[in-house]
C-alpha cells in the first residue's frame, strides 16, 4: 500500500473533495432550511477543524524535503517548534503564507453565506412584522380569519427562530476564527500579514480579538 501524501494540498483535499468555489452561490430557500444551511457551513468549517492536522502534515513534508536535500545533510525540526535553519525557515514561511491564505478564504466564504442569509431572513422577518401590524384589525375581526391569522403568526415565529440561530452562528464564527488563529500562531510563530496587506491585517485583527464582525471580502 503506498504511503499517504503529505503537505497542505493533501490535507486540503481531506477537507474538501475539491477546492471551494470562488463564489458561494445559494438561493434564499437555503436560508430558511436550517439543516441545509448548517450542512454547508459545517463543510466550510472543516478547514478550521483540521488546522492542526494540516499544519503538522505540511511540517512533515518540509522535514522530509530537508532530510533528502541536495547537500545530504540532515535537517530536522519538530512540528511544534520554530525552525532555526535558514532553508527550513524559508520553507515553513511559505507554508504558513499558503495556510493563512486558505484560512482567510474559508472565513470569507462562510461570511458570504452567513451575511446573505442574515440579510435575507431579517428582511423577510421585518416584512412579516409590517404586514402583521397593518392587519391588526383583520386579525381581531371575523372568526373566519382565525386560521389565516394562526398561519401568519406561526410563520413569524418560525422566522424569528431562524434569525436567532443565524445570529448565534455569528458568535460561533468569532470563536472558531480565534481558535484557528491561536492554533496557526502556535505553528507559525514568526508569521504576521504584511503591513501592505490591508485585508490580511483586518482579518488577523478581527480573529485575534475574538469578536463578532465582518472581515473584508477577498478579491
Amino acid at each position: 500500500m503506498p504511503a499517504p501524501p503529505f503537505g497542505t494540498a493533501s490535507a486540503y483535499t481531506d477537507s474538501f473533495p475539491a477546492p471551494p468555489p470562488a463564489r458561494v452561490t445559494i438561493a434564499a430557500e437555503t436560508c430558511f432550511n436550517l439543516s441545509v444551511f448548517k450542512d454547508m457551513v459545517r463543510q466550510y468549517r472543516k478547514l478550521d477543524d483540521q488546522i492542526i492536522t494540516r499544519l503538522n502534515r505540511a511540517n512533515a513534508q518540509l522535514r522530509d524535503q530537508n532530510r533528502i536535500g541536495a547537500s545530504g545533510s540532515s535537517r530536522s525540526f519538530t512540528p511544534s517548534s520554530p525552525i532555526s535553519d535558514p532553508a527550513g525557515r524559508d520553507g515553513i514561511e511559505g507554508m504558513c503564507t499558503r495556510m493563512w491564505s486558505e484560512m482567510m478564504s474559508g472565513w470569507t466564504h462562510r461570511q458570504t453565506l452567513l451575511t446573505y442569509c442574515l440579510t435575507t431572513v431579517h428582511q423577510s422577518l421585518e416584512a412579516k412584522k409590517a404586514e402583521m401590524s397593518g392587519q391588526d384589525e383583520k386579525l381581531a375581526a371575523p372568526a373566519r380569519n382565525g386560521a389565516d391569522a394562526g398561519r401568519r403568526v406561526r410563520g413569524l415565529k418560525e422566522e424569528e427562530v431562524f434569525a436567532n440561530q443565524l445570529d448565534n452562528e455569528e458568535s460561533i464564527e468569532a470563536i472558531i476564527r480565534k481558535r484557528s488563529l491561536d492554533a496557526f500562531k502556535s505553528r507559525c510563530p514568526f508569521f504576521t500579514p504584511s503591513p501592505t496587506d490591508s485585508a490580511g491585517r483586518a482579518w488577523w485583527d478581527l480573529a485575534n480579538s475574538g469578536r463578532k464582525g465582518r472581515g473584508p471580502d477577498m478579491p
